[in-house]
C-alpha cells in the first residue's frame, strides 16, 4: 500500500488527531467501521525464511493510545483525555492500562459523559493498585486482549536441479486475525500485536519438588507488586510481532451505516 497523505495547515505531522491517527503516517491495514472482512493477514518470515508454525498458538491484542488531561489521585473515578485524543475510541468494558513498567494500574471503563468528555472507571482493576498519575501520563485503551488468531502455512513441491521433486516444502507462513463485530465498532487508529506461544508438552511438565512447608517459609512479593516477569503457566516460550515496532497500525475508517 502506498501513501500520499500530506499535512494541512491545521495538522502538524507527528501529532495525533482526535481519532488517534497521525497525518502522513501510513497504516499497515485499513478496514471500514462495522466490517469484519477482510481478515488481517501478515506474511511472517524468520532469518531462515518462512516460519514453521506447526503446533504453535497465536493470540492478538489491540489498543489505542491517549494521555491524561489533568492529574488524578487514587480516589478519582473519572478523568479527561488530553486534547480529547482517544475519547471517541473508548467503549464501556475497555481496560485502560496506565504506562508504568514495574507497577502499572489497570482500570475498567464503566461509563462516559459525551458532553463533557469524561471517562468513568473502576480503579485498581484486576488486582492492581490505585495510584496517583500526573498530567500527561500516557496510557493504553485495550480494545481486546489475547483474542484467538490463526496461523496459515502454504506448502508446495520444489523441482530440484537434478530433476527430482521435493514435496511439501514450506513456502509461506501467515498470521491471520479474523475480526469480530466489536473490534471495528469505533473508528480511529489502533495498534495490534500478535503473540506466538509454544506450549509445554504434557510429558515434559513436572510437578514441583518443593514441600509445602518450604514454600510457606519464603517471603513472597505481595500480589499488588507483581512485576509480571514470569511466563504463563504451561508456556515454553513467547514471541511478539511486529518485532521492530509497537504494533501493526490498524485504521478503522468511519462509516455512517451500520447493521439494522
Amino acid at each position: 500500500m502506498s501513501c500520499s497523505f500530506g499535512c494541512s495547515k491545521n495538522n502538524v505531522q507527528g501529532c495525533p488527531q482526535e481519532d488517534g491517527c497521525i497525518p502522513g503516517v501510513c497504516p499497515d491495514f485499513i478496514i471500514k467501521r462495522h466490517d469484519t472482512k477482510p481478515s488481517f493477514k501478515v506474511l511472517m518470515e524468520d532469518c531462515d525464511g518462512p516460519m514453521d508454525l506447526t503446533g504453535l498458538v497465536l493470540e492478538a491484542s489491540m489498543w489505542a493510545k491517549a494521555k491524561l488531561k489533568k492529574e488524578i489521585s487514587p480516589e478519582d473515578t473519572y478523568f479527561q483525555l488530553a486534547d480529547n485524543i482517544g475519547f471517541s475510541q473508548i467503549m464501556v468494558g475497555d481496560i485502560i492500562v496506565m504506562d508504568r513498567a514495574r507497577v502499572p494500574e489497570k482500570m475498567l471503563v464503566t461509563s462516559f459523559d459525551e458532553q463533557n468528555h469524561l471517562v468513568q472507571v473502576q480503579r485498581a482493576y484486576h488486582g492492581t493498585m490505585a495510584q496517583k498519575w500526573k498530567k500527561g501520563t500516557s496510557f493504553k485503551i485495550m480494545k481486546f486482549i489475547g483474542n484467538t488468531a490463526v496461523t496459515e502455512m502454504i506448502y508446495h513441491d520444489v523441482l530440484e536441479i537434478d530433476g527430482t521433486t521435493t514435496e511439501d516444502v514450506l513456502g509461506e507462513s501467515f498470521f491471520v486475525y479474523e475480526w469480530n463485530a466489536a473490534d471495528t465498532c469505533l473508528p480511529g487508529c489502533y495498534y495490534l500485536e500478535f503473540k506466538l506461544l509454544k506450549m509445554v508438552e504434557e510429558e515434559s511438565v513436572q510437578s514441583s519438588s518443593y514441600s509445602e512447608e518450604f514454600i510457606s517459609s519464603i517471603s513472597f512479593i505481595p500480589s499488588n507488586l507483581d512485576f509480571n516477569c514470569d511466563k504463563p503457566t504451561g508456556v515454553d516460550w513467547v514471541r511478539r510481532f511486529p518485532m521492530d515496532a509497537e504494533g501493526f497500525l490498524i485504521q478503522i475508517l468511519d462509516s455512517p451505516l451500520t447493521e439494522i
